[in-house]
């Protein structure tokens, strides 16, 4: 059973995040495989690090507190929601998703968190992070000092991380804006061993495919719920 609830934090920034699934999670159950549409390399799904307390919360079969910073994770009429993509993956675990709009640079909402997590004490951070810096051309070095002050304090408050790059948005100008803070996240996960969703590198991925099947890059968009689901069953299945 999944229960989500939504508080509000400014404007959504862009979102789209899409990945692949199919592998078994610790709660003995079998998960269900992403779509076809959905599919990228398998490679985009091996997350550095682990969510150790997550994956205790779910073999112990105990409800996971979930605040998750960034665009809602809603479905389609087609595809399924963040919940019921969860439930598919690891049944019987009850996911409270609290939901927060995200308007801020990481420095903002790195404070926005401290209060947060200090307050609801989560046991999982989703942190989509990185298009508002690269926006608003952030110091790329701050902006890394930021994500590992960040990660640090997460973790030392016993609270799992997951980090979640901009997304690639194709035919627009400004694109190649996100590339440096995508590397920049890309090496506080290596060095933080914090679980990275690469969505940049999926959605380039994606777009390449949908262009060469003549489909609209719009129709990739509902994969979102799909991936974050099974990022998280596949980073607690290690």
């Amino acid at each position: 059973m999944v229960s989500i609830r939504g508080l509000g934090f400014g404007c959504a920034f862009a979102a789209g995040l899409t990945l692949l699934g199919g592998a078994p999670g610790q709660t003995g159950a079998a998960m269900a495989a992403v779509s076809d549409r959905c599919r990228v390399p398998d490679s985009y799904l091996a997350a550095i690090g682990t969510l150790d307390r997550t994956e205790s919360l779910i073999g112990s079969r105990r409800a996971v507190r979930v605040l998750m910073l960034g665009p809602s994770l809603a479905g389609s009429m087609r595809r399924p929601t963040l919940e019921t993509a969860l439930e598919h993956r690891l049944p019987g675990v009850d996911f409270q998703i609290t939901q927060v709009l995200s308007s801020g640079l990481a420095e903002d909402d790195f404070e926005w968190l401290r209060t947060a997590v200090s307050r609801s004490a989560p046991d999982l951070v989703i942190w989509q992070v990185g298009v508002r810096d690269a926006v608003a051309a952030s110091d790329v070095d701050q902006f890394q000092r930021v994500l590992d002050q960040a990660a640090g304090w997460i973790d030392a408050r016993g609270a799992d991380l997951i980090l979640v790059d901009p997304p690639f948005v194709p035919h627009v100008q400004h694109e190649r804006i996100y590339v440096p803070y995508v590397g920049e996240i890309s090496e506080v996960s290596r060095s933080e061993g914090v679980p990275l969703i690469r969505r940049y590198a999926a959605m380039q991925h994606l777009n390449l495919v949908a262009e060469k099947s003549h489909l609209p890059a719009a129709t990739l968009q509902p994969c979102m719920p799909e991936i974050v689901a099974e990022a998280i069953g596949r980073a607690v299945a290690k």
